[in-house]
């Protein structure tokens, strides 16, 4: 049997930047096991991804298979690696097991561009050294008010410094007054495709067109550098950010499907 490979795009490019940072993907067959032993506290770095075809209706049997694979884990989390939501209400064994069902939505865009500039005395560049990660930390831990604690966040952090020592990756700032109001990050495979993370701006300095411009400087480092040709960016599609990245030039491609189980709402994961 051929062995199981992601392929939407949202999945792929989750596995792509976790592999990157450490973690380690096994077979099952019809699923796939992620572990990020480093970070055991990231939900969606320790999770089961089932395939497309795989029998998803067998909800006590994928507890268990996460179970078996996570014997110390608090959280449940589980994957559909299915691209769409047709044929979501095979999930309602899941759900009614007390998973509960998220839909986001992966955009995709071959270059961006910000309709309009960051307001004046904003510096967008790349962060650099160990200053600006501390600044990097304060901004995370103003963005998400401390979720997934302290052991969580600082592992992420971690996870960032490999991305970028790997040289497949780069953190995108802009700064005020010496603070970094604004960031995100850009991870690149080897297929031409890139993928946006951990973006957030300050609550204080948000619609001011500053998100905007670290996305358009992590995109073009990403042609320049890691010969991106596609460019992926994941988010709720209910959600505010979603006309800002359309009004950039992404597209709707696919729909990313997770399911998971508290403790996962108290200790959110952000990207």
């Amino acid at each position: 049997m051929a062995p199981v490979q992601a392929r939407t795009l949202a999945f792929r490019t989750d596995l792509m930047v976790l592999r990157l940072a450490g973690a380690k993907v096994e077979d099952g067959e019809d699923h796939l096991v992620v572990r990020a032993p480093h970070n055991p506290y990231f939900y969606w770095g320790n999770f089961i991804l089932l395939s497309g075809t795989a029998p998803v209706e067998d909800a006590s049997r994928w507890l268990q298979t996460f179970r078996e694979a996570f014997p110390g884990a608090l959280h449940v989390a589980i994957g559909w690696d299915r691209g769409s939501d047709r044929g979501a209400g095979r999930l309602q064994p899941m759900i009614r097991a007390g998973l509960e069902l998220t839909v986001d939505r992966a955009l995709l865009a071959e270059r961006l561009s910000s309709p309009r500039r960051p307001p004046a005395a904003t510096v967008v560049r790349r962060l650099a050294g160990e200053d600006d990660w501390d600044r990097q930390r304060r901004l995370t831990a103003a963005c998400w008010s401390g979720e997934g604690g302290p052991e969580f966040q600082a592992a992420r952090q971690a996870d960032f410094r490999r991305l970028e020592a790997t040289g497949r990756a780069a953190f995108f700032g802009a700064f005020r007054k010496g603070e970094l109001v604004s960031g995100c990050g850009i991870v690149g495979g080897t297929g031409g495709t890139a993928r946006f993370q951990h973006v957030q701006t300050h609550p204080n300095h948000r619609r001011q067109g500053l998100a905007s411009a670290v996305l358009v400087a992590a995109s073009r480092h990403a042609a320049t550098h890691l010969a991106a040709r596609r460019l992926v960016i994941v988010a709720d599609p209910s959600g505010p950010a979603v006309c800002l990245y359309q009004e950039l030039g992404f597209r709707p491609a696919e729909l990313q499907l997770q399911l998971a189980a508290a403790p996962l709402a108290e200790s959110a994961t952000p990207g």
